[in-house]
């Protein structure tokens, strides 16, 4: 299944990745439109005027991409002249509909149908499938460093994505007193992988052939890199833990990247460079396992080799915590 997906540039491109879903989202009028038919199916006229900051030709443009991508189902009433309805799919656009209702209530203005209000999702898949990312996710980076990425942008073109990411909050600069400005991801880009796992969990079921999962192994990796910086635990100072993401194949082993992860001074879980010392426990799952833990709290399919399982139980809660238990939202609505 293709994606007609407005790219940042505003051109249309093809893909179904979790980069091309958030850009989907964050482009245009494509979220007000899944929130308005979330109530009721809506006629052509009554559509339009459900989606304001538009006209109707930009509101028909967005909705025949989610036509396209099976989300929302166009029917005609016969009659002179016929009538158009538009309505969710289900349980396809029902459920794509439920997740992104839920974080707009957690992640976005009140007034979400307003122009600009999903921009951010578009400027997070940019970023997201430029490669810098996964960068920044390791590391605060200066704009030179991050143009020497493999993306095929000029140092201009990155420069000018910059300035887009700050404005919305994506990247800030980061305080390390180097004379180089430095930029680092934000909290709420951080909190923005809800949203990611979330489509992961839908495209596995709604994309993705039968049994291929909804992330990569290197995507669900980032995601847990990107989460772990906001849980807290203080119980767990000194301690550390490796996170694994199992190889599909077990020919691939030999490429197994580790996670490792320690609690600092203050609580917090932070990857680590040590490759010396033993872990006080691993926790090891495949994509699925990882992606439900995130989702659900669930850590049913998580391994725990040789250890402290109750570390690896307050990780995995913490980071489910992080991403869904926030002030009037219950994760249970997802």
């Amino acid at each position: 299944m293709a994606i007609a997906t407005p790219g940042i540039s505003g051109s249309l491109g093809e893909g179904n990745g979790v980069p091309d879903l958030l850009q989907l989202l964050g482009s245009g009028a494509t979220g007000a439109i899944l929130l308005a038919l979330g109530e009721r199916s809506l006629r052509t006229n009554e559509l339009a005027t459900q989606v304001p900051g538009y006209g109707p030709r930009t509101v028909y443009r967005y909705v025949s991409s989610l036509v396209e991508l099976g989300v929302v189902g166009r029917d005609e009433e016969p009659g002179v002249p016929s009538k158009v309805v538009y309505r969710l799919t289900d349980p396809c656009g029902t459920e794509l509909y439920g997740l992104v209702d839920l974080y707009s209530k957690m992640a976005l203005p009140e007034e979400r149908d307003v122009p600009h209000a999903w921009r951010p999702l578009k400027l997070l898949g940019d970023l997201w499938s430029s490669g810098m990312f996964e960068e920044l996710n390791v590391a605060a980076c200066t704009a030179t460093e991050l143009a020497a990425l493999d993306h095929r942008l000029s140092f201009h073109q990155v420069r000018r994505r910059i300035d887009l990411y700050l404005i919305d909050e994506i990247i800030r600069e980061a305080i390390n007193g180097s004379r180089q400005r430095h930029y680092e991801l934000t909290i709420q880009a951080r909190e923005a992988m809800a949203l990611v796992v979330g489509l992961a969990s839908w495209r596995e079921r709604y994309v993705e052939p039968e049994g291929a999962p909804g992330l990569t192994r290197t995507e669900t990796l980032s995601v847990l890199r990107a989460v772990l910086p906001l849980v807290v635990l203080p119980e767990h100072v000194g301690k550390s833990l490796n996170l694994t993401v199992t190889p599909p194949s077990p020919s691939d082993i030999d490429a197994l990247e580790v996670l490792r992860v320690e609690v600092d001074l203050n609580g917090r879980l932070c990857e680590s460079a040590d490759t010396v010392h033993s872990a006080d426990v691993w926790g090891c799952g495949e994509i699925a396992d990882w992606i439900e833990a995130l989702l659900n709290g669930a850590s049913n399919g998580i391994e725990v080799d040789d250890g402290d399982p109750t570390l690896l139980e307050a990780a995995l809660q913490g980071m489910h915590k992080a991403l869904w238990e926030r002030p009037g939202i219950q994760a249970s609505e997802l």
